[in-house]
């Protein structure tokens, strides 16, 4: 079930369009510590954030599936990614999935340890978890 209820979007800052969103997403990863190259997202329609709770979504209208060439992974960006933002970590992540040789793995959370730290943590559901120069995920 999505967090994205009425009750939510009511209290929610939302916007719209692809420039706006994008440079929203930026600031919002730069605010919370985190490398502003996670969210790669092209043709946003919306990006809602509620900050309470640390809610935040993003709306596009393709999946993105984005490699990050410093590390040679493969990112999936569904058309609908949810997530709670804390200082240095994405939880309860939804949409995202990295592929690992021939499977595409969902991705719960993304994590640095403290914002002076020079590698990003990203974890499975299963809680296998691989760690990769922070460089790499910086837009």
């Amino acid at each position: 079930m999505s967090p994205i209820t009425p009750e939510t979007r009511a209290t929610a800052e939302i916007f719209t369009g692809n420039d706006v969103c994008k440079e929203k997403a930026k600031a919002l990863l730069r605010e919370y510590d985190l490398p502003d190259g996670l969210l790669p997202v092209e043709n946003v329609e919306e990006l809602g954030y509620v900050k309470q709770t640390g809610l935040v979504w993003v709306k596009q209208k393709n999946e993105v599936i984005h490699k990050f060439d410093k590390v040679g992974k493969q990112v999936s960006y569904a058309t609908e990614i949810t997530s709670y933002f804390e200082k240095c970590k994405i939880k309860k992540l939804s949409g995202v999935k990295s592929k690992e040789l021939l499977i595409w793995i969902s991705l719960t959370e993304i994590f640095v340890e403290d914002p002076t730290s020079d590698k990003v943590t990203m974890k499975t559901p299963t809680g296998i978890s691989k760690t990769f120069p922070k460089v790499a995920f910086m837009a």
